[in-house]
């Protein structure tokens, strides 16, 4: 077998972990919901009402297994790792929320109506008002270091040691996105796993992604939780929103952009020293 494909193959990993952890929680679930309703239907709704909860201990299951498979890896896949100020970390958690704003208006603009309620039915059952502490600690916390532990600490690093960086951050992308399941959330998805994989690229530092992950999905958190925001007959966001948005994305394109210089700066310094 080519070493390439071989390499390829063996960045595909993690994800193969997470199939089987996810298959192995839902059928040890689903031979206990059949064993408790005695009925199809009443088995396949008792998991739904359940779903958050299952979501959750999977992604808790899995965080310590991709931990020491990422320390692992860099004995094999070793980062030399930037270090970031302050300010770095308040442009990534801008960039984060600006991200989740703009990525869901564009999507409510553009994405047929009739995925856009496929969408709705299916999102009552993570976004349940009676499980609100339990989606904040799922959505916002157990979720971004599952995921970024998985796609960009170990699939992307694995990859980009094969392939330059704009195929791993597009295939990287592409695998997030298939990881969400349905239409919108594949579009969303690979929209945003561009922009962690870049983080990644320009940081390599996996808590870059982590943050920018967990800014976008308290911002989701919030707004559905907390502020509601309402929106007309087609699902768009006030426009006054949209500018705000855009200019905090401005503000955080900048400041990325600002800390890299910095960032390539201080490293050719600090090679001239040695």
């Amino acid at each position: 077998m080519n070493q390439k494909v071989y390499n390829f193959l063996i960045s595909l990993i993690p994800f193969a972990v997470f199939v089987g952890v996810t298959l192995v929680v839902y059928s040890v679930f689903s031979i206990y919901a059949s064993a408790v309703t005695h009925d199809v239907n009443e088995a396949e709704d008792f998991i739904n009402k359940y779903l958050l909860h299952l979501t959750a201990a999977i992604d808790a299951i899995l965080i310590p297994i991709f931990y020491l498979m990422w320390k692992s890896d860099r004995i094999a896949y070793p980062l030399k790792k930037t270090n970031m100020p302050i300010f770095t970390w308040s442009i990534l958690t801008l960039i984060g929320a600006s991200a989740c704003l703009a990525l869901n208006y564009l999507l409510s603009m553009f994405m047929p109506k009739a995925i856009l309620d496929t969408y709705d039915s299916a999102s009552e059952v993570l976004w349940n008002e009676n499980l609100m502490w339990l989606s904040f600690v799922a959505v916002v916390i157990l979720a971004p270091l599952c995921e970024e532990l998985m796609f960009r600490g170990l699939i992307y690093t694995r990859m980009r040691v094969i392939l330059k960086a704009p195929y791993t951050i597009l295939i990287s992308a592409l695998l997030f996105g298939f990881y969400h399941g349905n239409a919108l959330q594949f579009m969303y998805a690979f929209m945003l796993g561009i922009i962690l994989a870049y983080m990644m690229e320009t940081y390599r530092n996996i808590w870059a992604p982590i943050v920018v992950h967990a800014s976008a999905n308290l911002i989701s958190w919030f707004l559905t939780y907390v502020v509601m925001i309402p929106s007309d007959e087609g699902g768009r966001l006030d426009y006054s929103i949209l500018c705000g948005n855009l200019l905090i994305t401005f503000t955080g394109l900048f400041g990325i952009v600002y800390t890299k210089k910095k960032i390539s700066k201080k490293s050719k310094s600090e090679e001239q020293h040695e």
